[in-house]
């Protein structure tokens, strides 16, 4: 039986494939959480999937989405695995961002709830390829191999760091994520300026952020064999202080 946390993935996964199925895998790239746990094996589950998207127009990506959750082979797949689509609307529809909210249900139990985001602020500009979902992770869930273009960990690092600079609220996610991409040897490529830029405040907001946070923002969107572990507020000390170090030594 899936748990809540691999219920949701199943279901982006199952998106990515028959999306994939209907829209050139060229035009779009899954970006964010999800890059991480698809592709460089991060233990932390995304609520939430984000892509960008290029050259489609609103109105066709709409469709096409709209299309995919309502077809009866996506359905019939998520049936497969005791899953079904509580319901779905598109709660933002702007020519920069299109936002589904999604409630899913496993095996009869409460609405779980998940967004599909499409951005075009930044096209496909960055690093991306086209690369299979890691394999370990389609096995555990025997499912179907699926195939997507997805930034690379340097992209990604870039992005991660403009992310922590950037948001309104400071998540420790980026913080957690940011340390995963360094041990998978990211950041070692020197900066863009317009990102080295945004460092002097990725490292003041890394630095505002708490053991309680990290727990209450992390810790339960973790892999369970890791939970105990990431309940040390030592271990979040540690993380913590080598991204910011990390950092210190990017700055320009």
């Amino acid at each position: 039986m899936l748990g809540e946390r691999q219920a949701i993935e199943v279901f982006h996964l199952t998106f990515l494939s028959h999306f994939g199925r209907r829209v050139d895998k060229a035009l779009f790239a899954v970006k964010g959480g999800c890059n991480l746990r698809f592709f460089c094996r991060s233990i932390r589950y995304s609520e939430d999937i984000d892509l960008d998207i290029r050259t489609m127009s609103k109105v066709t990506l709409k469709g096409n989405v709209d299309t995919v959750l309502g077809s009866t082979a996506f359905l019939q797949s998520l049936a497969s695995k005791q899953i079904a689509v509580d319901h779905a609307s598109s709660a933002k529809q702007t020519d920069t961002t299109q936002r589904w909210k999604i409630g899913i249900r496993l095996a009869g139990g409460p609405p779980l709830p998940s967004k599909i985001e499409f951005s075009r602020r930044s096209g496909l500009a960055d690093e991306h390829m086209l690369e299979a979902v890691d394999a370990s992770l389609i096995r555990a869930y025997e499912l179907y191999p699926v195939l997507c273009q997805h930034y690379s960990r340097e992209a990604a690092f870039r992005q991660k760091i403009i992310a922590l600079s950037r948001r309104v609220e400071t998540q420790a996610r980026d913080i957690f994520d940011l340390k995963l991409l360094m041990d998978g040897g990211a950041g070692r490529q020197e900066l863009p300026g317009d990102v080295a830029a945004e460092i002097p405040r990725a490292i003041e907001n890394a630095m505002s952020i708490g053991f309680d946070e990290f727990s209450g923002q992390v810790g339960a969107f973790l892999e369970a064999g890791y939970q105990d572990f990431y309940r040390s507020r030592t271990v979040w000390d540690t993380l913590q202080h080598e991204v910011i170090r990390a950092l210190e030594a990017m700055a320009p």
